[in-house]
């Protein structure tokens, strides 16, 4: 980020390598949604027979009862034979039946008839997996309804009687018509806080908070993911579920939710702001022109196209960033976000810019602002493993002072000064040096530049920008594990094997540098 605070010719500049809020870089989120039963796995029901009853069965006679004669005609002999028969069958079966009657009568009756198999063991629905399937619809629809500009997709998985929220949501997607979205996806990533006893009752007892990670990327800007954590609140109305807020956890803002966005390109700029198409114009081609300065240090293996949002003021910029107040946002014109080691050297970064701070500027000014940002842009997008906040911040001041002759000790007067009052820094800036919370940040920025200035001086350009690399495992392109070096290891290594020498003795260098230029 850059400090606005400008002295006579320093735009003092606060370039920290800032993750996206909430950074580190949140889990990946779960893939493992569930999925209703298919209908092979579904348990089907066993035919049963039916229980015949034994008094309505017919009776058939043998064929040896039957008559005889081919003539059909049998003698009367036979005939009287035949009759007794019958008679004598229907007798015992009568006997028979009152039997069977009377049996009924004495013996309990039979129970009925148990539930079916597939009744008994069909599974009972688990309800967290029900609401978890439905959210993974809602949340595909919404995401459907984002890439192909259908706010009516948007709306239909919002509560309406939550209405503040709805509103909101209509907003949004009306702010969102101009973003040219390549990707946009929504992925569930468990479930949030529980919602307090009040919310709970408010909301119903089916409601609950859903953790999600919006993943996407801009078209001819992004290549790797722009990642925010969202939270949003479910609840279940006549039976379907909806989302009905997204402020029952922290969830991170991007431009669009607060106000409509305009978009300008330039060639080799992305600039996404609230504000009016004309005035981001000139954020666009200053842009261009800082991007092919720090090619000329830096070189071409980067992504090297910079996306450059503006925020209508500062209370826009806080909210971005997650502060919950704007307390030192005030020293800061612009600041660079994003994740260090992405894979494949993908580049998801965002400057954004303090219009109060960075409207303060002259033109040589913003310049300077612009590619100090843009050179976090081109490190981060190859680094694998992070560079100490000094060599970080230090190396995009020299970049971006590079051609300005604007003189050293008008530049770094900050920290001259605190050399000249016997205060003057006595280890290399850390990162609590860098926090506009704690006050003045110029001098952490002043003494950071002039350490990468003295290798340039001592060693050469090429040699600095080989420490750099040392240190971040450029090219290597891993991401951070346990087993990477400690930074502290590698920056020990980088000034051994690179520049000659130890990190305490180029300390001593340093110190007797400032000594040099505020005499």
């Amino acid at each position: 980020m850059s400090p606005a605070r400008t002295s006579a010719l320093r735009p003092t500049m606060c370039g920290m390598d800032t993750g996206e809020p909430g950074d580190a870089r949140p889990d990946s989120p779960a893939e493992d949604r569930p999925h209703p039963a298919a209908e092979s796995d579904r348990i089907s029901p066993p035919i049963s027979a039916p229980i015949s009853s034994p008094i309505s069965s017919p009776i058939s006679l043998p064929p040896s009862v039957l008559p005889s004669d081919p003539a059909g005609r049998g003698s009367t002999a036979a005939t009287w034979a035949l009759t007794l028969l019958l008679v004598a069958v229907v007798a015992l079966g009568a006997t028979l039946v009152r039997g069977s009657l009377h049996d009924r009568e004495t013996v309990p009756p039979a129970a009925a008839p148990s539930p079916s198999t597939s009744e008994a063991q069909r599974p009972t629905p688990d309800p967290v997996q029900e609401r978890e399937a439905a959210l993974a619809m809602i949340l595909d629809r919404r995401a459907a309804a984002v890439l192909a500009g259908d706010p009516a997709g948007w709306s239909v998985v919002v509560d309406q009687t939550s209405v503040d929220f709805a509103a909101r949501q209509a907003a949004v997607m009306a702010n969102m018509a101009a973003v040219p979205f390549a990707t946009f996806e929504y992925d569930f990533a468990g479930p949030g806080l529980a919602l307090s006893p009040e919310r709970q009752q408010a909301l119903g007892e089916d409601a609950w908070v859903a953790r999600v990670i919006l993943a996407y990327r801009l078209a001819d800007a992004d290549t790797a993911d722009v990642r925010r954590e969202l939270f949003y609140t479910v609840v279940r109305r006549s039976g379907q579920w909806l989302l009905a807020d997204d402020t029952d956890g922290p969830s991170a803002l991007d431009l669009w939710d607060l106000g409509p966005v305009q978009v300008v390109r330039g060639d080799r700029s992305l600039v996404v702001g609230t504000g009016e198409a004309a005035a981001l114009q000139a954020y666009a081609d200053q842009t261009d022109v800082s991007a092919a300065l720090v090619d000329e240090v830096w070189g071409v293996v980067w992504p090297r196209v910079v996306v450059v949002v503006v925020p209508g003021d500062q209370a826009q910029m806080a909210g971005l960033l997650q502060r919950d107040d704007q307390t030192g946002l005030e020293q800061i014109a612009a600041v660079t976000t994003g994740e260090v080691g992405l894979p494949s050297g993908g580049s998801a970064d965002r400057i954004i810019v303090n219009p109060a701070g960075f409207d303060q500027l002259d033109e040589v000014s913003r310049g300077v602002v612009l590619t100090h940002e843009i050179t976090h842009v081109a490190t981060r997008s190859t680094s694998a493993l992070d560079a100490p906040i000094w060599l970080s911040e230090g190396f995009a001041d020299y970049v971006a002072y590079q051609g300005t002759e604007l003189p050293r000790r008008s530049v770094a007067a900050d920290v001259l000064e605190l050399v000249r009052a016997g205060t003057g820094p006595t280890a290399l800036p850390d990162a609590a040096a860098f926090d506009p919370a704690n006050g003045d940040i110029a001098p952490a920025y002043s003494g950071s530049w002039l350490a990468a200035e003295l290798v340039a001086r001592t060693y050469g350009q090429e040699v600095l920008v080989e420490f750099y690399r040392a240190v971040t495992g450029t090219g290597v392109v891993a991401a951070l594990d346990d087993e990477a070096p400690s930074q502290r290891a590698r920056v020990d290594e980088a000034f051994r094997s690179v520049l000659g020498t130890e990190q305490a003795l180029f300390v001593k260098q340093w110190q007797a540098y400032l000594g040099e230029l505020a005499a």
